[in-house]
């Protein structure tokens, strides 16, 4: 075994939508059109995803996202509201939390 083995799983995030926010945040995404129609739709496959990624070991934190909060923090750091930005956005709630975990 080596010391790679012993280290605890990499915490991860995934990106949260309150259904309240759903509507404003799809609006806000660059690539909303992707997202599916409904809320429940969305969360039916957020959940299956942390389910999964729990099941792997890894600790999970929800990144809530709202919709002025998350453009306003794209646009000061330079992302799109896309997938790069969302990508940005957890990565940075992760490190906040968990520090670098390399």
């Amino acid at each position: 075994m080596t010391d790679q083995d012993d280290k605890p799983l990499r915490g991860v995030g995934v990106y949260w939508i309150d259904e309240a926010d759903y509507a404003g945040v799809v609006a806000a995404f660059e690539d909303g059109a992707s997202m599916p129609a409904a809320w429940a739709e969305w969360q039916k496959m957020a959940i299956e995803m942390e389910t999964g990624l729990k099941a792997y070991g890894h600790p999970v934190m929800r990144v809530r996202i709202k919709p002025k909060e998350f453009a306003d923090w794209c646009a000061a750091h330079g992302v799109n509201t896309g997938r790069q930005g969302r990508k940005a956005f957890i990565a940075e709630a992760v490190f906040e939390r968990w520090g670098d975990q390399t």
